[in-house]
């Protein structure tokens, strides 16, 4: 299933042991990442986070903070930001190498709220046909 929001190119696959898979374009692999391996294909906690997408469109919350075991998910009114912990470690502090400044915008991405919304919509119908 290949898609296109207004401003992230993604599809929607399988991997070879038939595992659910997203992947999207350079700039925002970490979004995919974040629904293969953070989000996977648990309904109730998808359903949940469009509740939560609902109430901040709704201006019923500020922000909210999804934490995960190697990305958190951070929506706010606007926005969608995936980010690995790893940039959060004590190593930022540090200036990166050339080589990990490449690492580093692969593992952090951004998109606007609707194109959010789409996404996650997306991946609710995908994953929800086992």
């Amino acid at each position: 299933m290949s898609l296109e929001s207004n401003t992230v190119d993604y599809d929607f696959t399988h991997d070879i042991y038939g595992a659910f898979r997203a992947e999207f374009s350079m700039g925002h692999e970490a979004l995919g990442y974040w629904l293969t391996y953070e989000l996977r294909s648990r309904q109730p906690v998808i359903t949940e986070l469009l509740e939560i997408i609902a109430e901040l469109k709704n201006h019923q919350r500020i922000d909210y903070l999804m934490e995960g075991a190697e990305y958190n998910l951070l929506l706010t009114r606007d926005e969608a930001v995936v980010r690995a912990h790893a940039l959060d470690s004590a190593f930022e502090e540090q200036q990166p190498e050339d080589n990990l400044v490449f690492y580093d915008q692969q593992s952090t991405a951004s998109c606007g709220l609707d194109d959010f919304i789409e996404i996650i919509d997306g991946w609710q119908q995908f994953t929800s046909t086992e």
